[in-house]
């Protein structure tokens, strides 16, 4: 069977992380050459197997330093001669609690990582794709970008900018043929989860909720959202672009037989719903 992303240069920013290190070890297995940004190092980062070292190119980098960034983007660009496709798996929590308890300067990083870490990542990398004649770049959203996450506000707040960043950036890219999406993985058991859990009762009574939820499901396999990546790297999911799309409540499988139909929609996008 033919792999879906047989050659294609994937550049995975986060690739040490639960869902980065499971979307790493699913575009190495579909065919891609990697290559694989953390501003940690560790081992394979999880890809299952001895890595083929013509297809793996490491590039550690902080994503809060345009120069780094952009320095990571163009080695990678300059190892493999091309870049298809970048997936942003980075990001952090952030503080958690009352807002009016909040260290500033750690919730001015969180925005520094999330949003503006993303935008350098882009500010890198399209220009590349442009050039090449096309390209698809995957942003991973979070809790909190689509609705109200109180005790979380720099994470829910950075990560709906994220959101709209990609809806903005996937009709300015629409031309040249970039497609822009981002992904809202569900509660997948990671560094976050262990987070939520110290923070106690700073993180409100919905969080220990879905803290005591997710301990009994174990919560959402960081597998399923690096096969929503997968989708939205691949050739299937051409015509897609400026959508947030769920990893768990999304019917995300049945979707290149809709996507012309859904792109004439406002399926998947911030919206304001009228009041009236």
């Amino acid at each position: 069977m033919a792999k879906e992303l047989q050659d294609k240069v994937c550049f995975i920013a986060g690739a040490s992380g639960a869902i980065g290190s499971a979307v790493a070890a699913l575009f190495y297995r579909e065919g891609a050459r990697l290559a694989l940004g953390s501003h940690a190092q560790k081992g394979d980062w999880a890809l299952g197997e001895r890595p083929a070292s013509d297809r793996v190119f490491r590039v550690p980098f902080d994503i809060r330093f345009w120069s780094e960034v952009r320095e990571a983007i163009a080695r990678a660009n300059h190892h493999f001669g091309a870049l298809d496709v970048l997936v942003n798996c980075t990001g952090i929590q952030g503080p958690i609690g009352p807002v009016n308890t909040l260290d500033p300067g750690e919730w001015e990083r969180t925005i520094e990582i999330n949003l503006v870490g993303a935008f350098h990542l882009v500010r890198a990398a399209a220009p590349i794709m442009i050039a090449a004649g096309g390209g698809k770049i995957i942003h991973f959203s979070g809790g909190g970008a689509a609705y109200a996450r109180p005790y979380f506000t720099a994470y829910a707040a950075s990560k709906a900018a994220v959101v709209r960043f990609t809806e903005c950036l996937a009709e300015e890219l629409r031309r040249a043929n970039v497609q822009v999406n981002a992904i809202a993985p569900g509660p997948v058991r990671s560094r976050m989860w262990d987070e939520m859990r110290a923070a106690g009762s700073a993180a409100g009574p919905r969080a220990l909720r879905e803290i005591e939820q997710m301990d009994e499901t174990g919560g959402v396999p960081a597998s399923r959202a690096a096969a929503l990546a997968l989708f939205l790297a691949s050739s299937r999911s051409d015509g897609l672009t400026g959508r947030l799309i769920s990893g768990v409540h999304d019917h995300w499988e049945e979707l290149p037989r809709k996507i012309s139909a859904i792109m004439k929609t406002e399926g998947g996008t911030l919206r304001r719903v009228p009041l009236d």
